[in-house]
């Protein structure tokens, strides 16, 4: 399955409602970075993130439309924040997809095992394209 993924800086709960309300949709999976356990790494600006949106979506006549605030650190430029999401029930075709791209592309985060996933990453390629890498489902499965 593919689906697209619009990332934002701190509106997406705007753009989520907005969005939804276009198009007469309930959201889903809506998560935020405070919900999420703890991570050692995010230092003084742990708080920062914690009400911003980790990830929601909407169904958009059939289309997957996946919606995120970005962390701090990670770019997200109105106008090229969409990413292309690849999501596989086989874990080893994705890491042979992901290891194709990590030789000429920024690492985001490795594709590893997360607390939602047994598999996710996320890259930019040589070309800024943002690519996210998920084994099965996100928070909604």
């Amino acid at each position: 399955m593919t689906a697209i993924f619009l990332h934002f800086t701190g509106n997406c709960r705007e753009a989520l409602d907005y969005y939804a309300g276009i198009f007469e949709v309930e959201p889903k999976g809506i998560a935020t970075y405070g919900e999420a356990p703890p991570n050692p790494n995010a230092g003084e600006n742990k708080d920062a993130n914690a009400d911003k949106i980790m990830y929601s979506e909407i169904d958009v006549r059939g289309l997957r439309v996946m919606m995120s605030d970005m962390p701090d650190g990670i770019p997200a430029t109105p106008g090229d924040n969409v990413s292309i999401v690849v999501e596989s029930d086989d874990l080893e075709d994705l890491k042979a997809i992901f290891s194709k791209f990590e030789k000429e592309s920024k690492i985001y985060m490795p594709l590893e095992e997360t607390f939602w996933s047994k598999g996710y990453g996320m890259i930019a390629d040589k070309f800024g394209t943002q690519w996210h890498f998920s084994y099965g489902g996100f928070l909604t499965e």
